[in-house]
């Protein structure tokens, strides 16, 4: 698939380059699946909002959520009768309890949250009148605002089984929400859904990026992912959302290392994911300070990782020269590992990345086979220096003060340097 995602919350930011998809963030009242939330705009916004994005080439994604309701009392107090019908009683909703994580049962029957208000009332999914009509407000969410993709959340509180009408009847790209760091539990959802968002990658990106442990662990984790997922390359992949921790806040200043995650974000197997902010380092440690207003940022489009992206966008659209059907289905290929270093390869491209940071280390990378003609020259579009490769496509890649490289035949040079 070859889609990329820039979260916005609740405003258009476009990196820019080949950028093809925005993102709206929760924008329905949490009481009424069929009413827009009037403090993000009006039914008009979101249809031009729709249609700018589609005449630049870029796709709509929304946040859905057929989980559950949002009632300001108590579970005693709620006054289903507020609700519009099928969902004004209290039968279209499971009874109130606490969430035992450990009882699969328990996680699609109760609660998310019971107290203090604002609670989330969840839906009763075996009412089919009550499951229909939710279902039915998002195909017509779909129809109305012309939208390309959805992300479900809370998709693990919801039985498989409904997880799969949903998606039949929807008819677009569902990435569901399994948070959770197992690769055996994520991968349940694929399947049901079309697509998943990558915990379990997400963790082992953060532990191997801020330099908390070796890329052997993140090659054994992307060769688990490819035996568990039915497609590694309809998973949306990250490294911030409005869940987690950013990695700005794991890393500090260490810019270097962002650059090294999101080359890895973009080049592996895989729908990258960035969060607005990223772009600029925003770095809240967890919720709600992972969702800082975009506002006051100024939209610094000057910014490194902005430019960083931007650059990293173009390369991504160029690198599926060999054919986008082949390039976007077929699965980044790990070249080698080691402590400080990791080669991948995608299509005509090999990319090394690094885990040292700022500063970087004097060792090189000796990569012992690829894709690449023995004995021709290749150019790293990062930096503009060259090698030559070897026996069996085998080349060293040198240090680079830390920094990423990426590869390519001097062929396609002068598209990236002089």
């Amino acid at each position: 698939m070859g889609f990329q995602a820039i979260w916005i919350s609740p405003v258009i930011h476009n990196i820019e380059g080949n950028t093809t998809w925005g993102y709206a963030y929760h924008g329905y009242w949490g009481d009424n699946p069929y009413l827009l939330n009037e403090h993000f705009g009006t039914p008009g916004d979101l249809k031009s909002l729709s249609a700018a994005l589609h005449k630049r080439g870029m796709s709509l994604m929304v946040d859905i959520v057929i989980n559950h309701f949002a009632a300001n009392q108590t579970p005693p107090d709620i006054s289903y009768s507020a609700f519009p019908s099928p969902f004004n009683s209290k039968s279209s909703f499971h009874q109130p309890c606490d969430i035992d994580y450990a009882n699969q049962t328990s996680i699609e029957d109760c609660w998310v949250v019971t107290g203090p208000p604002p609670v989330l009332a969840d839906i009763n999914s075996e009412n089919a009148t009550v499951f229909n009509a939710l279902v039915q407000s998002v195909v017509d969410i779909v129809k109305t605002y012309d939208v390309d993709g959805i992300r479900l959340d809370t998709a693990k509180y919801i039985p498989k089984p409904f997880l799969a009408q949903f998606q039949d009847a929807v008819g677009v790209l569902v990435t569901g929400e399994a948070f959770n760091d197992s690769t055996a539990y994520v991968s349940q959802y694929q399947g049901p859904l079309e697509s998943a968002i990558n915990y379990p990658l997400w963790y082992v990106l953060v532990d191997t990026f801020t330099g908390r442990t070796t890329f052997d662990y993140l090659a054994a984790t992307i060769k688990t992912e490819e035996r568990s997922f039915l497609d590694a390359n309809v998973l949306t992949n990250f490294l911030d959302n409005h869940d987690v921790p950013r990695l700005a806040s794991w890393d500090g200043d260490d810019v270097v290392r962002d650059k090294n995650a999101v080359t890895f974000l973009m080049f592996t197997s895989g729908i990258p994911v960035v969060y607005y902010g990223f772009e600029l380092r925003f770095n809240g440690s967890g919720d709600p300070v992972n969702r800082e207003p975009m506002w006051t940022s100024s939209y610094n489009t000057n910014a490194t990782l902005y430019k960083y992206i931007s650059k990293l966008h173009k390369v991504r659209d160029f690198s599926h020269v060999v054919g986008k059907a082949s390039y976007f289905s077929s699965n980044a290929k790990i070249l080698g590992t080691s402590a400080e270093y990791m080669a991948l390869q995608r299509g005509p491209l090999v990319v090394v990345v690094s885990n040292v940071g700022v500063g970087g280390t004097k060792n090189s990378f000796d990569i012992t086979a690829s894709d690449f003609i023995p004995h021709t020259t290749i150019v790293d579009i990062l930096s503009c220096s060259t090698t030559r490769v070897g026996h069996a496509g085998g080349f060293v890649s040198p240090p680079n003060e830390g920094e990423a490289r990426i590869w390519i035949p001097t062929s396609y040079k002068s598209s990236f340097c002089p």
